[in-house]
């Protein structure tokens, strides 16, 4: 025989060792939540510029080479404005820019030869301005 005064008492303590349940659902979800920390402020996070403008250092016209700059049918001229990429056969709306020291990167939206679609490029500007490399190709600022 099971003796009552020994079951009564852990009978009590298991009823009140249970976390009350809460009739909204989200409630419940926001007890087991754990806070969450915030961003470390030292991270080398991007910084986004003013509504997606590329900044004007960048501006101008650029190609692979010097010796092509201004030629008809160059295919690798692309001009850099404030909120436009164009290329030969092809132009982009930009979305967004954020930057690094070394480079910036600029989403857009682009149409060519029939086609939309979006693609975020690097850039990276030399330190006298007269060179960029666009995704690993590297061009020669216009006059």
């Amino acid at each position: 025989m099971i003796r009552l005064p020994l079951i009564l008492p852990l009978a009590l303590v298991a009823a009140c060792s249970q976390e009350p349940v809460l009739e909204d659902v989200t409630q419940n979800n926001a007890q087991a939540m754990e806070p969450m920390g915030r961003p470390d402020p030292v991270a080398s996070a991007p910084a986004q510029t003013a509504a997606g403008t590329i900044p004007a250092a960048y501006h101008g016209k650029w190609s692979a080479n010097a010796a092509d700059c201004g030629k008809e049918g160059d295919v690798t001229r692309l001009t850099i404005a404030p909120r436009e990429l164009r290329f030969y056969e092809s132009s982009a709306a930009v979305t967004a820019v954020s930057s690094t020291d070394q480079s910036i990167s600029v989403t857009a939206r682009y149409t060519g030869e029939g086609e939309t679609w979006e693609a975020t490029r690097t850039l990276a500007l030399s330190g006298d301005g007269s060179s960029l490399t666009v995704d690993g190709m590297p061009r020669a600022r216009c006059p």
